[in-house]
């Protein structure tokens, strides 16, 4: 159970970190508006600001997916109860297997980023496996979302986080 809550505290730190983002990208777009107001330019600055983005959207992917927040469309799942196991069941699975494949393969683009020295091609040339970090955690954290989702799936279907029992978001 002590596992559980480390992870859940995880899962609710990546939701900070995604607010961190959006605001970190509000910011930098006050900063280059003002910039351009008073004539001075900011190199780079709308690069970190898609930094910012793709943070805020991997980060966020696995908060939403823990609070049960995702939009999901229900009208198959709710035919029967059986029925709804089983696409529940494949649904998380498939889930389960692209985002362990797309984790593998963001590790993978970061480890050949850093040992090439891949930078950026806008003016901030930034070294490209430090924005890749943040896909490549944010899919590896959603890839435990989806592996706690399972268990409670088919171990513990009477707690009400179990995606079966839960009709938050599943409208």
């Amino acid at each position: 159970m002590k596992v559980r809550v480390v992870l859940h505290k995880l899962f609710e730190g990546c939701g900070v970190i995604a607010a961190f983002f959006l605001i970190a990208i509000l910011l930098l777009i006050v900063v280059q508006v003002i910039g351009r107001y008073v004539g001075y330019a900011t190199p780079g600055i709308t690069n970190y600001a898609g930094y910012c983005m793709a943070g805020a959207s991997f980060f966020g992917l696995s908060y939403g997916m823990h609070k049960n927040s995702h939009i999901r469309v229900s009208l198959f799942l709710n035919l029967s109860t059986k029925l709804r196991f089983t696409l529940e069941l494949w649904c998380h699975l498939v889930a389960l297997g692209l985002t362990l494949y797309f984790s593998f393969y963001a590790l993978k683009m970061i480890y050949w980023s850093h040992k090439f020295h891949d930078v950026s091609q806008g003016q901030d040339a930034t070294a490209l496996w430090i924005p890749q970090l943040v896909s490549a955690i944010g899919t590896s954290v959603l890839a435990l979302v989806l592996l706690e989702r399972l268990y409670l799936l088919l171990f513990e279907k009477d707690n009400p986080m179990n995606p079966v029992n839960s009709t938050a978001g599943h409208e």
